[in-house]
């Protein structure tokens, strides 16, 4: 198990944030909590001090050591900022520093090196398979996702952008970001075997389908209902942490992120393909081709629960997440995924 959220590391992130809040010009009565821990340990910091930042909270990500370069989060930040000046969707906006920086570089009592980024924090809660409607918010993403592809296409990069691709590579093949699927907790010989030949079925359509200016550009890649706020009537889109360069498509694979197995999958799906067709009209093949970029990515999450085993979800969920895929292989090598 990786020890990069042992409790003891937990505690000094904890302790490097609140000592760090004064960056963001906080007072020293500002004081930050830990909400959250995945990916990255995330913490929400409130000021109650008199002063132009009394009751002010931020939202602080601290960085997974080894998962991103300071140049690859500029670079995440200034889409963000692009989306949001445009009016594209509405997210957390970035906070700078009292420097005017983005990044702050930071370091724990034993010299453990982080990168910290601070965002606005935006009211809402997660949408989740027991909120009534939420068909009604998987159309919302989908028009909110097609959007966003619209603007990657037309918008002029920085020279100095620099992301992962996630391609099938760097999704579930020989140099995958989240590790070898066969490596996975509780995969048996026989999901092995039903894995292996989904991913030769998945590595030949992809391959066909290529990568272009059209369908290939940069994506959020995490669009799941987790980095997702219900706020009344609106949506926020948050946590561009996964962004990089990807099928477009393979946004329509993450919103159902650990729902593949639920019964409301298919009703899901196809509201996410509702809302998308309200601004960029699929073709019969890119629909046919959604349960492939769909399993492809349920492949990946597996893989993300034995590499990130220490997140409380992968430690509970990991081996149900194993048995579910390897089932929903089969389905897939049937026909019958996602139909």
């Amino acid at each position: 198990m990786s020890k990069e959220y042992e409790p003891q590391t937990v505690k000094e992130l904890t302790d490097m944030v609140n000592s760090s809040l004064k960056l963001w010009g906080m007072s020293d009565e500002a004081y930050a909590k830990l909400i959250n821990l995945s990916e990255n340990a995330t913490f929400c910091a409130t000021d109650p001090k008199e002063g132009p930042n009394k009751g002010h909270s931020l939202i602080l990500r601290v960085q997974r050591n080894d998962y991103s370069t300071k140049d690859a989060i500029r670079s995440e930040l200034a889409w963000v900022k692009a989306l949001a000046d445009d009016h594209v969707v509405s997210t957390a906006r970035p906070i700078p520093l009292v420097t005017g920086e983005y990044v702050a570089m930071t370091t724990t009592a034993s010299g453990d090196h982080r990168m910290i980024v601070a965002f606005e924090k935006l009211n809402g809660s997660e949408p989740t398979l027991e909120l009534a409607g939420l068909d009604h918010w998987f159309e919302v993403v989908g028009e909110i996702s097609a959007k966003m592809h619209n603007h990657a296409r037309q918008w002029k990069r920085p020279e100095w952008f620099t992301r992962r691709i996630w391609d099938f590579d760097g999704i579930i093949g020989e140099h995958a970001y989240w590790g070898n699927w066969k490596n996975s907790n509780g995969l048996d010989d026989f999901g092995k075997l039903t894995v292996g030949k989904t991913v030769d079925v998945v590595k030949t359509l992809m391959e066909d389908y290529g990568e272009n200016n059209y369908n290939f550009g940069v994506i959020h890649s995490d669009c799941r209902a987790t980095n997702l706020l219900v706020d009344g009537s609106d949506l926020h889109v948050i946590d561009f942490d996964d962004m990089g360069f990807g099928w477009y498509l393979f946004d329509f694979a993450a919103a159902l992120s650990f729902m593949e197995q639920s019964d409301d999958a298919v009703k899901l799906a196809n509201a996410w393909i509702k809302g998308y067709e309200k601004v960029t009209k699929l073709s019969d093949y890119e629909k046919d081709l959604l349960p492939t970029l769909s399993i492809m990515r349920r492949i990946e999450l597996m893989s993300w629960c034995t590499s990130h085993s220490e997140v409380p979800f992968a430690a509970k969920e990991g081996l149900q997440v194993t048995k579910d895929t390897v089932r929903l292989c089969e389905s897939y090598l049937a026909g019958s995924y996602l139909r």
